[in-house]
């Protein structure tokens, strides 16, 4: 059962009818949300973070107020092009399609109709393990891993997005969240989250680009 995705949307609407989630995306200043990206200044493993403008993307904001950012992927470069792998649900490529470990041109990812701003930002001095884990990604998307509707960070049969982050710099020696988690205690959702904003904390990381 998708019980984490129904609980984000009972929230959401919960909050809403109470007046109480007053949260909306924010509106893009009038370039394409991937214009201005330094694509020949991008590597491997390089983070994309954005600031989503869907309905769960507004209850992750809710829930965590410190953070600009409500998903996370990593880049991989492929024939030349930039693509983002990430873990994300509700954004099927056809009909019928499985929530999963996706693959996704940058310019996809950052579309204005996804995105309201984001940032790419670096693991400092790890360039090596960097490339590996985006590789490591990529061995995750080919697999067709499946996303962890559980949210569950014990289970790394599948995969939410900060999780997947979280695991495949884990597996170069790489911590990101340095124990952070982010404890949620709101209506018919409670626990300890592994959100961006944990990761996007990490002082091994450096902002490459913003917008």
């Amino acid at each position: 059962m998708r019980i984490m995705v129904r609980k984000i949307f009972i929230l959401g609407i919960v909050e809403l009818l109470l007046g109480l989630f007053a949260l909306t995306a924010c509106k893009g200043s009038g370039m394409g949300s991937s214009e201005g990206l330094p694509t020949e200044s991008l590597r491997d493993g390089d983070l994309v973070f954005r600031r989503g403008t869907g309905l769960t993307s507004q209850v992750v904001l809710a829930a965590d107020k410190s953070g600009a950012y409500s998903h996370v992927g990593i880049l991989k470069q492929e024939a030349g092009k930039w693509f983002v792998i990430h873990a994300v649900p509700g954004e099927p490529d056809y009909k019928g399609d499985e929530d999963r470990v996706k693959m996704e041109p940058i310019e996809k990812f950052f579309a204005k109709e996804r995105a309201s701003s984001g940032a790419v930002m670096r693991v400092a001095n790890a360039r090596e393990a960097a490339s590996k884990a985006a590789q490591h990604a990529l061995s995750m998307f080919r697999a067709g891993v499946l996303f962890d509707h559980e949210y569950d960070l014990t289970d790394t049969m599948k995969m939410y997005c900060t999780e997947l982050i979280d695991h495949v710099y884990r597996k170069e020696g790489i911590d990101l969240p340095e124990g952070r988690l982010s404890r949620i205690n709101v209506p018919v959702l409670r626990g300890d989250y592994l959100l961006p904003n944990d990761i996007a904390q990490s002082d091994k990381l450096r902002l490459i680009y913003h917008f």
